[in-house]
């Protein structure tokens, strides 16, 4: 009877190792930023995720204006974004490394982040960028100062250019992250309607 029990104790202890090693594994690919598939070479292939389905997690910057034409324009195209704000945020690096991580949590689709400069506590958004890294979630760095030296930790730099004829739409753009699909790097966008 007591070899029974230790036995017991032994295989519950197993599985409980084997369910702590399984919580730790990322869904983050190697090598590379979740959503950033520019090779084509995806190993899982996928029909997407429909615009109704998405969730986009705007963390605003404190310095830039452009943050309302974001919203409105994903509003525009039919995409739901909740806003974090920082303009009157007392310790605005830090509000916005803890706005990415609450994202993490609440677990939404994609993470833009607006005017990130990666220099300020280079550790601290290493950290932030991570959790969404290790949680499967994308981020887009729109109209960043200086981005992470990691570029695993972002799948695109935004730049929004509302003159340029070729620019792309900032939805079609976030689109291409979510869904995984082939895009540049650095993409100039634009918060207009086409």
């Amino acid at each position: 009877m007591a070899r029974d029990i230790r036995l017991l104790a032994r295989c519950i202890g197993l599985v409980l190792a084997a369910l702590m090693l399984a919580s730790t594994v990322s869904c983050a690919p190697a090598g590379a930023a979740v959503g950033d598939d520019r090779a084509g070479d995806s190993s899982v292939q996928s029909s997407g995720v429909e615009r109704g389905d998405v969730s986009i997690g705007l963390v605003g910057s404190y310095t830039a204006s452009a943050d309302d034409l974001v919203l409105d324009a994903y509003d525009s195209a039919g995409l739901k974004a909740s806003y974090v704000s920082l303009r009157d945020t007392a310790r605005p690096v830090a509000g916005a490394q803890q706005a990415v991580r609450d994202l993490v949590s609440r677990q939404v689709t994609v993470i833009a982040i607006s005017g990130i400069d990666a220099s300020q506590d280079k550790q601290g958004w290493a950290a932030a960028l991570q959790s969404a890294r290790h949680a499967g979630i994308p981020v887009m760095l729109i109209n960043p100062i200086r981005t992470p030296a990691d570029t695993r930790l972002f799948a695109a730099a935004l730049t929004i250019n509302d003159r340029a004829t070729d620019a792309v739409p900032i939805d079609k753009a976030t689109m291409l992250v979510v869904n995984d699909r082939p895009h540049a790097r650095n993409m100039m966008v634009t918060t207009l309607k086409h």
